[in-house]
C-alpha cells in the first residue's frame, strides 16, 4: 500500500476482492484480523459460548464452519485474492490450527468496547491482547534450539512486521446503543469509541505492525433484526425500507472514522493505512438488488 491513507471508495464486492485487492495487498505474508461477526471465522463458536447450526455454511463448506453466514465472508474473499489459506480462529484449538499465514481474533457479537449483557466478552481490546500473547508465545519459541521448535505452523518474526492487520468492527457499538440511547445520544458517544479503537492501533504499532486495512460500519440500518425491532413505526423507514436513524448513527461513526484514520496515517509516517467503504459498498447492493440479479 502506498504511504498515504487509501481510501476505497467501491460499488462491489467483486471489484474490491478480486483485482483491486490483487493490485493492493498482494505482497502480505500474513493476515492478522480483528472484528466481530463480519469476519469471525470459528472465534465465538470455539468458546463454546454459541452453536451454529444449518443453514449456516450450507452453500460453500456444506456445513457449519463457526462463521455466522451461509457461505464465505469478506475476510475469505481477501485472503483468497491474496493467495492465502483462510483464517483460523486463536482460540480454535482442536485440529491443530495452522497460524503461520496469520490469525483471526474477531468473534461475533464484538464491540470494540466492552459491552454489557453481550454474548461475546471479546472487546477489540481483549483481541489485541490475544496478538500479543500469540507473538510473545512465537518469539518465546523461536529461542528454543533447533529441533524442538513448533514447525511451520506459527508465523515467521518477521511476519509481524510484514503483515496486513484487518479490522471490521464497531458495529455493534452502534447497534447495541439504540436499545437504550436516542440518536443524538449515540453520535456523542462515538468518540470515546473510536478513543478506544485508537488505542488498538496503537498497541499493535509498538508491536510492529505497520499495515492497517480498516473497514468502516455497514448500513445498520437495513439489516433484518433492526427493520423488524425498530421499523414497526413506517415513519421511520427511508424509501428502500432501511431504519433511518440506525444508518444515521452509522454514517457518524463513519465519518469520524475516516478522520481518525487520517489522524493515524498522519501520526504514523512509517505505517500504511487502507480505509474501506463497506457502507457504500452494501448499500448499493441493497438498493440496486436487482441490478445484481
Amino acid at each position: 500500500m502506498a504511504s498515504k491513507i487509501c481510501i476505497l471508495h467501491i460499488l462491489t464486492l467483486v471489484s474490491i476482492f478480486l483485482p483491486l485487492a490483487k493490485s493492493i495487498v498482494s505482497d502480505f505474508p500474513a493476515i492478522f484480523n480483528f472484528g466481530d461477526s463480519n469476519s469471525d471465522t470459528g472465534e465465538l463458536v470455539a468458546t463454546g459460548i454459541e452453536t451454529l447450526l444449518p443453514p449456516n455454511g450450507q452453500n460453500y463448506f456444506h456445513k457449519p464452519s463457526g462463521r455466522y453466514c451461509d457461505g464465505r465472508l469478506i475476510i475469505d474473499f481477501l485472503v483468497r485474492s491474496m493467495d492465502l489459506p483462510f483464517l483460523n480462529a486463536y482460540l480454535d484449538s482442536i485440529g491443530t490450527p495452522n497460524f503461520r499465514k496469520g490469525c483471526n481474533f474477531a468473534a461475533a457479537a464484538s464491540a470494540i468496547r466492552p459491552i454489557t449483557g453481550s454474548a461475546s466478552p471479546f472487546s477489540l481490546g481483549i483481541q489485541v491482547a490475544q496478538f500479543q500473547r500469540l507473538k510473545a508465545r512465537v518469539l518465546e519459541l523461536e529461542l528454543l534450539p533447533k529441533g524442538k521448535k513448533p514447525g511451520k505452523r506459527l508465523p515467521k518474526k518477521d511476519f509481524f512486521e510484514k503483515g496486513l492487520y484487518t479490522f471490521d468492527i464497531g458495529q455493534n457499538d452502534i447497534a447495541s446503543a439504540f436499545f437504550s440511547k436516542s440518536l443524538d445520544q449515540i453520535i456523542a458517544s462515538i468518540p470515546e469509541i473510536l478513543a478506544e479503537f485508537e488505542t488498538g492501533i496503537e498497541k499493535l504499532y509498538q508491536q510492529g505492525a505497520r499495515n492497517f486495512w480498516i473497514h468502516n460500519t455497514g448500513p445498520l440500518g437495513c439489516l433484518p433484526q433492526n427493520v423488524a425491532i425498530f421499523g414497526t413505526d413506517k415513519s421511520k423507514l427511508d424509501e428502500y425500507g432501511c431504519v433511518s436513524q440506525h444508518n444515521q448513527g452509522a454514517k457518524a461513526f463513519n465519518k469520524q472514522l475516516l478522520a481518525l484514520s487520517k489522524k493515524l496515517e498522519g501520526k504514523y509516517s512509517d505505517a500504511n493505512f487502507a480505509y474501506v467503504d463497506i457502507f457504500t459498498i452494501k448499500y448499493n447492493l441493497i438498493t440496486n438488488y436487482s441490478q445484481y440479479g
